[in-house]
């Protein structure tokens, strides 16, 4: 599949990805009021309340709700199937942000009672998603590297629902389902490789050529990539699968979760490696040769995503809690993060435009993409969210308490910035005034 197949026609309502878009500035306004109030106590370790809740906020309030509104998007408009009951999605919405909301605040408070509503809000909220997501993959009429990587995605989806659900209701409890260590590690795992990464590079297929005009990577490297991302979704999930059922009783709880790690290598090296190595590699052969801020997001989110491998082997190597956030706070803001902060550049005035705009061509004089939001503004918000990463590491490693609220600090400014940007995009007028 490539560019030229985009089926634009079945674009979902422009309400829909936008709902979803909006969460993003929201959630990052929400991380750094986490940490003016909590300080230095967020970035110590990361069984810290108010840190799983911050770290809950970055994956459920930035990322996946990111990736819940492009993927409505992209399975019209990649696929050319369009997502059935599109309604649906306001109810998504609303499960969505009162689970993820609930969640966060039940992991900051230690609140068991809100746990399990948030827990049950988010559970019911995604499966609505994922039945009609997958209904629409299923009638594609292809099955390339990018819809086989959206499809294992989607299904690494349910499996950090499953997991996270089992252990937030142990959390309130129940009691857990296994020892933590093992359990979060394989939950993470999943996460951040199966679910956030396996639908980046993915998507990358398809926005790269079209945003930057990038050479097509060879077939054979996507497939590899995206089954790498599969399995790291897979082999955990099978991991705790033998834990639970006793297969290995001999296995003690510290072998079974360096299994865990060694599982998502494959993942890792796919996601974290070849991916950003593949990409950064096309960036720079790229056909239009101008740099504008969206493009400054994508290159310093993939060279995030050779740190974080570096930061993931320290951490594997030395045990450290200082090394453990580092490669959180990378993984989150530094590689995933910083793509979503400049995917939402693009995508939003995109989504706009063939909405409002595309339908006038021809009547009237319209707004091009790149005019409703001023490079200018992108730029400046990669400016800053730069100098939060730099400031979030300063003070994993420094402990200090003034240095983690600057970072809180930073991350209002950009989540506000973010918002102000998204905002301007769609209260332009889509008609250029009359000359």
């Amino acid at each position: 599949m490539n560019t030229q197949q985009l089926s634009l026609a079945d674009s979902p309502p422009m309400l829909i990805p936008l709902s979803f878009f909006a969460l993003a500035p929201i959630a990052i306004v929400a991380a750094g009021a986490v940490l003016l109030v909590a300080g230095s106590e967020a970035l110590t370790t990361r069984w810290a309340p108010s840190t799983l809740g911050l770290t809950h906020i970055a994956t459920l309030g930035l990322l996946t709700s990111v990736m819940l509104g492009a993927l409505y998007q992209m399975i019209a408009v990649v696929v050319g199937s369009p997502v059935p009951w599109p309604r649906a999605a306001h109810l998504v919405l609303l499960l969505f942000v009162i689970g993820a909301a609930g969640l966060c605040l039940g992991l900051a408070l230690v609140s068991d009672g809100i746990m399990l509503v948030a827990v049950a809000s988010l559970v019911l909220g995604l499966l609505i998603f994922v039945v009609p997501v997958g209904l629409a993959l299923a009638r594609s009429q292809s099955w390339d590297a990018t819809v086989f990587g959206i499809s294992a995605a989607l299904a690494s989806l349910l499996g950090v629902m499953v997991i996270g659900a089992w252990m937030a209701i142990g959390l309130a409890g129940a009691g857990l389902p296994g020892a933590r260590g093992l359990w979060s590690q394989a939950h993470l795992s999943i996460a951040l490789l199966g679910w956030v990464g396996g639908l980046i590079a993915a998507v990358s297929w398809q926005v790269l050529p079209m945003f930057y005009l990038v050479p097509n990577a060879p077939p054979s490297l996507k497939w590899a990539i995206q089954i790498g991302a599969a399995l790291a979704g897979l082999l955990p999930a099978s991991i705790l699968l033998i834990d639970r059922l006793a297969l290995l009783p001999e296995a003690g709880t510290l072998s079974l979760q360096t299994l865990v790690l060694l599982a998502a290598l494959p993942g890792a090296l796919a996601i974290w490696i070849a991916h950003p190595v593949q990409a950064l590699l096309s960036l720079k052969g790229r056909r239009r040769k101008r740099v504008d801020g969206s493009l400054l997001f994508w290159q310093a989110g993939l060279v995030g995503g050779l740190l974080t491998a570096l930061l993931a082997a320290a951490a594997f190597w030395h045990s450290s809690p200082q090394l453990d956030l580092l490669f959180g706070w990378f993984a989150l803001w530094g590689w995933a993060g910083m793509i979503m902060h400049g995917m939402l550049t693009r995508i939003v005035p995109f989504v706009y435009w063939l909405s409002r705009c595309a339908p006038l061509v021809g009547r009237v004089r319209v707004r091009s993409v790149r005019k409703l939001l001023p490079d200018a503004w992108t730029r400046r918000g990669f400016a800053i969210h730069l100098a939060s990463l730099g400031l979030g590491a300063a003070a994993i490693l420094s402990g200090w308490a003034v240095l983690a609220r600057l970072t809180g600090l930073s991350l209002v400014i950009v989540g506000l910035w973010l918002g102000r940007s998204l905002l301007h995009v769609v209260r332009q007028p889509p008609e250029l005034p009359a000359r």
